[in-house]
């Protein structure tokens, strides 16, 4: 049983996570057996499962995979910024190989965001754009 529970004592909650919540909801499983133990063992206190805290301020970009950013870079600039951040872009990639998965993508994006910030601004409202009309705001 790799998923265990974990007691907090000053919430006075059993806290345990998705994989093991879904292992328990089997009553002939090994987690579900450990959890009514632990329950027997505190009757007052109660069970969640514990959430992982999101950063709702966090930008995402779905669409932004590496054959986006390779065909935006493609078609924006002077044929000399063209060639070279291109060169720069598949040096990178090509750096990124030998590192974790983790660090490739989000590395090479912050690059790209750096490079184009346009794509950052695209959907936003300008505020030099917003007009006030009485109480109702609108786009010009």
């Amino acid at each position: 049983m790799k998923n265990t529970l974990k007691i907090d004592h000053d919430a006075r909650t059993i806290v345990m996570d998705r994989t093991f919540a879904k292992y328990a909801e089997n009553t002939m499983s090994d987690e579900y057996a450990h959890l009514q133990r632990v329950r027997k063992d505190y009757p007052n206190y109660s069970v969640i499962q514990r959430q992982i805290k999101r950063n709702s301020n966090k930008k995402t970009y779905n669409g932004l995979t590496y054959e986006y950013m390779e065909d935006y870079i493609m078609t924006h600039g002077s044929a000399e910024l063209i060639k070279k951040n291109l060169h720069e872009f598949h040096e990178m990639r090509l750096i990124s190989e030998c590192h974790g998965k983790a660090f490739r993508y989000p590395v090479i994006k912050s690059w790209f965001l750096d490079k184009y910030p346009e794509i950052t601004k695209f959907g936003t409202v300008d505020e030099a754009k917003v007009i006030e009309v009485g109480e109702d705001r609108k786009v010009a």
